[in-house]
């Protein structure tokens, strides 16, 4: 399959349901097939246009799903595992990750306000049939069937 449904901001109040290219995993990354997500408070805020975010997002960042792919360096994981995607996604080796100050990561270097939230903010989100979960080694939870 190469593209997938996702729900698509355009801008204040224009949401839209539309085919987008669908990801595949790269190094340290993983793939996952939405089977459930939320809708936040933080999602109806950007909806509204309160909180800005760049038109072309995908939204969403309360995901649960199963490995569709994953890509080389990720252990502990196999296709099929069902797992949570936390809403903060942090690189887990910057000075704010190893510091325990997961949703101040600064991606690699230092530490950036609210940098931890990256899913439908800064990267493409989770209101979506699968979504590309970077630094998956430090996103990834297994949960029961």
């Amino acid at each position: 399959m190469k593209t997938m449904k996702a729900t698509v901001f355009h801008g204040t109040n224009d949401m839209r349901v539309e085919e987008v290219n669908r990801p595949h995993a790269g190094i340290g990354q993983a793939v996952i097939r939405v089977t459930l997500t939320t809708i936040c408070g933080t999602d109806l805020h950007i909806v509204r246009g309160e909180y800005p975010v760049k038109p072309g997002l995908v939204i969403g960042h309360e995901p649960v799903g199963v490995i569709e792919e994953l890509g080389s360096g990720v252990t502990g994981y196999k296709i099929g595992d069902r797992v949570l995607v936390g809403a903060i996604t942090p690189c887990g080796q910057c000075r704010a990750c190893l510091s325990g100050h997961l949703s101040q990561c600064g991606h690699g270097d230092g530490y950036e306000a609210l940098g931890g939230w990256r899913f439908g903010n800064t990267i493409n989100g989770a209101q979506a049939e699968y979504l590309l979960v970077p630094s998956a080694q430090a996103n990834l939870a297994k949960i029961p069937d």
